[in-house]
């Protein structure tokens, strides 16, 4: 049961604002603070009071006893009776005064309705050398009793009775002005706390709307930092992070645009990948039903032929263009082969493909092409990926050059680095701005270069193109050197 209050309590503290915990906080201190003191102020009053008290019934009962000692030995009754008046008269906390002689008998008191009998043997036998105290509960009031001896006992005892009323009016009073004084304390407590409350909330506040305005995206927002004190410094820390939130925000969307644009671009390579694809199909297709295919229907009009004629003069010459036709069929596949994949590129390395397609492509173009090798090692080879992927990157580039360039000297460096290969092509054609292109949306220029940049990063390489309108271009591929036999790390 308690368990349950106190979560119950703890939910509800838990859910409280700032403002009213301090305020709750403040409150509470004052209000426990202000019972402690009243309670121990009563406790200290009240026991003051009645040391007071006890030494005003001491006084004023000797007093009282040496003052009617002549009195009672002349056995002058109306004057010990004006003396207790006047007694009582004179002190407010005296409830009833009386005198008895040396044999207990009540010689002169001051009750209107009649002397209660059991009051006058509270203290007998009374001692004759000191003033003696007694308490007694008279109508739920605790009284003070005090007997004082009158010429040691021997002309009777003087009984004075103090009630308790201007003691607890004294506390009444003490206990009114500190709780007067707690509640002002309230007051200016609440006041306090609010200013406190206020000054400490208003920047957290302004952070927690900071945050709100973060987790929306508008990281431009500063907190107003007023002071140097810790929610100052967390204004400060929070301004910083800002600042650094808005500047990944900016990279993020830099990177968002790039991605998107090379998602863009990837979607184009695919697309051109794809119809090339079935481009070259169709025309490999073709070429097997123009070329090779007329050749092979030739060759059966030979066998058929050979095998209706009748001389050997006729057979001579049926085999022989039966040895053209098969010549130039080979001719055509080896062609096809050739155009698919270079078999020099796996039966004589690299460096002879690029020599053999650099061959190719001077004849094609009419140009000057330069091959300059530096560092070649024969002792390993590297792996095919890396062979091919450097091969047909000279085949877009070199293709760029004859669609674009109109260059008329071209120059291929191949530098066999240590742990890289890098290969730098260079014309003198009639340049381009690079960063247009390559920022403008995807062309078939741009999808070249786009191309050798693909192959070259998924091989952990780079790719870059320099040029500028009227000053040739240069491209620089750099890839990590693999041998055959070892795998990619």
């Amino acid at each position: 049961m308690w368990n349950k209050y106190l979560i119950r309590v703890s939910g509800f503290l838990t859910n409280l604002s700032l403002h009213m915990k301090i305020l709750g906080i403040t409150v509470g201190f004052i209000v426990l603070f202000g019972l402690g003191v009243t309670f121990e102020m009563r406790n200290i009053v009240y026991n003051t009071m009645l040391e007071e008290l006890d030494k005003q019934g001491n006084t004023i009962s000797m007093n009282l006893a040496a003052r009617s000692a002549d009195l009672v030995l002349t056995n002058n009754v109306f004057e010990l009776h004006q003396l207790l008046r006047h007694t009582i008269e004179n002190t407010e906390s005296v409830r009833y005064a009386f005198i008895v002689n040396s044999n207990n008998e009540v010689v002169v008191h001051t009750f209107l309705r009649g002397f209660p009998t059991d009051l006058k043997d509270v203290h007998y036998p009374y001692v004759s050398t000191q003033v003696q105290k007694a308490l007694l509960d008279v109508e739920s009031n605790i009284i003070h009793d005090f007997a004082a001896p009158i010429i040691d006992g021997k002309a009777g005892f003087v009984r004075i009775g103090f009630d308790e009323s201007a003691v607890y009016e004294s506390i009444n009073i003490v206990t009114r002005t500190i709780m007067q004084t707690t509640l002002a304390m309230i007051l200016v407590g609440i006041l306090a706390a609010y200013i406190l409350a206020y000054v400490i909330s208003r920047p957290i506040t302004n952070l927690v709307d900071a945050t709100k305005r973060f987790s929306s995206g508008d990281y431009d927002h500063r907190v107003d930092v007023t002071t140097n004190d810790d929610v100052g410094k967390l204004g400060n820390a929070f301004n910083e992070m800002g600042e650094i939130l808005e500047v990944k925000e900016v990279e993020n969307m830099s990177l968002l645009l790039e991605l998107e644009k090379k998602e863009q671009v990837r979607k184009t390579l695919l697309k051109k990948v794809i119809t090339a694809q079935e481009l070259e199909r169709k025309r490999i297709s073709r070429e097997l039903h123009d070329e090779t295919g007329q050749l092979l229907s030739s060759l059966m009009l030979h066998l058929r032929h050979i095998k209706d004629s009748g001389t050997s003069e006729e057979f001579d010459t049926n085999i022989e263009n039966m040895r053209q036709v098969i010549s130039k069929t080979i001719n055509e596949v080896k062609r096809l082969s050739q155009q698919l994949r270079p078999s020099v590129l796996d039966d004589m390395g690299l460096i002879s493909a690029i020599e053999r397609v650099i061959i190719d492509y001077r004849e094609v173009l009419g140009i000057d092409i330069d091959l300059v090798v530096h560092g070649e090692t024969s002792e390993q080879r590297i792996t095919s990926e890396i062979e091919i992927a450097v091969y047909r990157i000279l085949q877009e580039a070199l293709t760029n050059i004859y669609k674009y360039a109109k260059a008329e000297n071209v120059s291929v460096i191949l530098n066999f680095r240590q742990k890289s290969l890098q290969m730098i092509i260079e014309d003198d054609g009639v340049g381009f701005d690079s960063q247009t292109v390559l920022n403008s949306k995807a062309s078939e220029k741009q999808l070249g270069i786009y191309g050798m940049k693909e192959r070259a990063e998924l091989l952990d390489g780079t790719y870059e193109i320099e040029s500028n309108v009227g000053v040739g271009t240069t491209i620089y591929v750099t890839i990590p050197i693999i041998y055959e036999g070892k795998e990619m790390s």
